[in-house]
């Protein structure tokens, strides 16, 4: 939407594609209601209905870094899998770091 002055960051998706290409065949002579129905209503669609194609919805540069989507319990459980494996670690160290069985003297 840069010809309309409201540039965002959006997820890539089909509707995208769409609006992309209707933004280069207009250039200049784009319009909002050129692009209305790949813009206007999006959020309820993809927050509600789970449509993540319903058409230009914004996002941070984080969306880049994510690959699947996981059920809660997936994620939940991959959290605690990692704070599992975080604290082993950092104990290992710790406990590494002092003889658990001192020599007699």
């Amino acid at each position: 939407m840069r010809q309309l002055r409201n540039t965002e960051r959006v997820l890539n998706n089909s509707n995208v594609t769409r609006l992309v290409e209707i933004e280069r065949e207009k250039g200049d002579s784009l319009t909002i209601d050129d692009i209305h129905d790949l813009v206007a209503g999006v959020y309820p669609k993809v927050m509600v209905d789970g449509d993540m194609d319903a058409g230009a919805w914004s996002c941070g540069m984080s969306v880049g870094l994510i690959h699947d989507i996981p059920t809660v319990a997936e994620l939940i459980g991959r959290i605690m899998s990692d704070a599992e494996a975080l604290i082993r670690h950092r104990l290992g160290g710790l406990l590494g770091a002092v003889d658990p069985e001192p020599a007699l003297a």
